[in-house]
């Protein structure tokens, strides 16, 4: 299995790139760009330069300031769920998503545009930018960013029950295995990305995740989006 090794604010971090990826291919062979293993391919090659890279925190805030327009200085996103919390989000995370999106492995349009090479050239971009953004203090959950607080205790027991293992007891994710930190994240965005994922609507995610996600019922996705909004990013976060 490959890794690469970034640094991250001078300190060492192994990242998994098939896990990254979500795919490898054992065998040689000619490959169309523009079919899904084509553009799962160039995902791959990308997130891996970009992970060999040394991040430039001073670029990254640079580029950042074109995220902020709709992801605010503060990287709070929106409280409607349209735009998400990417503060203190893992880079690891961040640059996946950045390359899916460039990729056609993940859809909007906004994002589209947003890491087409005419704003975020290269490998060294993807990083920087995503280094910045990772190391935003993420905020605490507010008002409004969460659910109606009718269902918590379900979403819990959900949460333990099928989440936990991968995200952390505290929703925190981790770095090396590109699982998101989720605690603190909009309501109404968890609540969007668990049910196209459920619909298929996320070919970047495993087959594994998907079905996982695909057996909730809408009610016990609802709530376990309700729960994870309501962590506090301050007691989630990990050393990096």
């Amino acid at each position: 299995m490959n890794s690469q090794r970034l640094t991250r604010s001078g300190i060492a971090l192994s990242v998994i790139v098939v896990t990254a990826a979500g795919a490898s291919f054992a065998v040689a062979m000619e490959v169309d760009l523009d079919s899904y293993q084509g553009r799962t391919e160039a995902a791959i090659a990308e997130f891996r330069a970009a992970v060999a890279l040394e991040p430039n925190l001073a670029h990254g805030k640079t580029l950042f300031a074109s995220c902020a327009q709709c992801h605010q200085a503060d990287g709070s996103g929106s409280l409607d769920g349209t735009i998400p919390v990417i503060a203190g989000q893992h880079v690891s995370v961040i640059v996946k998503q950045l390359v899916d999106f460039r990729h056609d492995r993940r859809w909007h349009e906004k994002m589209r545009n947003a890491v087409k090479p005419h704003a975020l050239g290269g490998a060294q971009d993807l990083l920087d930018v995503a280094a910045y953004a990772g190391n935003i203090e993420r905020p605490p959950p507010r008002e409004g960013g969460m659910g109606d607080g009718k269902a918590l205790h379900q979403g819990q027991v959900v949460y333990y029950r099928d989440c936990e293992s991968c995200h952390g007891r505290l929703a925190e994710g981790d770095l090396q295995t590109l699982r998101p930190r989720l605690a603190g994240q909009h309501y109404a965005y968890l609540l969007r990305q668990l049910n196209e994922t459920a619909a298929g609507q996320r070919p970047g995610m495993d087959d594994a995740h998907v079905k996982r996600i695909g057996a909730l019922t809408e009610a016990d996705r609802a709530a376990v989006a309700d729960h994870l909004s309501r962590l506090s990013p301050g007691f989630s976060s990990t050393e990096n």
